[in-house]
């Protein structure tokens, strides 16, 4: 099984790049934080990749991953039954992995819902299952209002962002009330 890809990107599609790695030209499908932040790096690109094999689609897929980490909690995820690459890299898109562990220490399966677009049988699903699995991830769980945030990025995705964009946006905003953060991620959103 392939590990790592070291190489430059040859072309970039809206959820894929090519990533030319010795005169060989891998497609790595990536979430939007991380296909932006290879899109804007210059030179070399080495992503932790992940391969699956579709049987029904008879295709071999290979998911990348700018840290370690992220890959870990990518195989955590598809071990929840109802939950596959494409679900589990949703979820990494729109879930930051120390909330992500929140909600699941907290049972919090409307917090998942509101912000990853999962059902509430998955939702369930992945709490149980990640029960005692999901400790070992690095991020303070304490201070961690998931209502709030839920709402906050729910807002955001009301008016036209995607979850990705929502979660990066929360992530840098330093205020304490929802509409201070709110306001805080649009300042920062406009920017962009």
């Amino acid at each position: 099984m392939i590990s790592f890809l070291e190489g430059t990107i040859e072309h970039q599609g809206d959820k894929y790049v090519v990533l030319n790695t010795g005169g060989i030209g891998y497609k790595v499908i990536l979430s939007p934080r991380v296909l932006t932040t290879v899109a804007k790096s210059e030179g070399k690109v080495k992503l932790h990749i992940h391969s699956q094999m579709n049987m029904r689609e008879g295709t071999f897929d290979m998911y990348g991953f700018d840290k370690k980490e992220d890959l870990d909690l990518f195989h955590l995820l598809t071990t929840v039954s109802g939950i596959g690459p494409k679900g589990a890299q949703n979820i990494l898109s729109s879930v930051e992995p120390s909330h992500l562990k929140a909600a699941v220490i907290n049972q919090d399966a409307d917090y998942l819902k509101r912000v990853s677009k999962i059902g509430p049988k998955v939702a369930q699903r992945l709490i149980l299952e990640l029960k005692g699995k999901i400790d070992h991830l690095e991020g303070d769980t304490t201070g961690i209002d998931l209502g709030q945030d839920g709402q906050a990025t729910e807002a955001l995705l009301v008016l036209g962002y995607n979850a990705t964009q929502a979660k990066e946006a929360l992530k840098d905003t330093k205020a304490e009330t929802l509409q201070e953060r709110v306001r805080e991620a649009l300042k920062i959103l406009g920017k962009k």
